[in-house]
């Protein structure tokens, strides 16, 4: 990257993808694994950080860092969860 270029999230989402997919894959399967985990252990958090409602940048690192570290066909898609009950027309 040029030293005038601007970064922005999109360079810092690249970087982490790059590094947790170069790096052992034990070592992502055990992250995937501890990322499922707290999405079971702690549901409002977890769905609260990919969901609407959380910045745009904790959402991407969240999804980049739980995609980077399982193969692709183990990628599990996540709902998205609404925070605010509608009432029934």
């Amino acid at each position: 990257m040029a030293e005038d270029e601007h970064t922005d999230m999109y360079h810092l989402i690249d970087a982490l993808e790059a590094v947790i997919s170069a790096s052992d894959p034990e070592k992502r399967e055990v992250l995937a694994r501890t990322i499922d985990a707290y999405a079971e252990d702690n549901p409002d958090d977890f769905f609260w950080a990919i969901g609407a409602q959380s910045p745009v940048l904790l959402y991407q690192v969240i999804m980049t860092i739980d995609a980077a570290c399982r193969p692709t066909s183990q990628s599990k898609p996540r709902p998205v969860i609404r925070l605010v009950d509608r009432k029934p027309e």
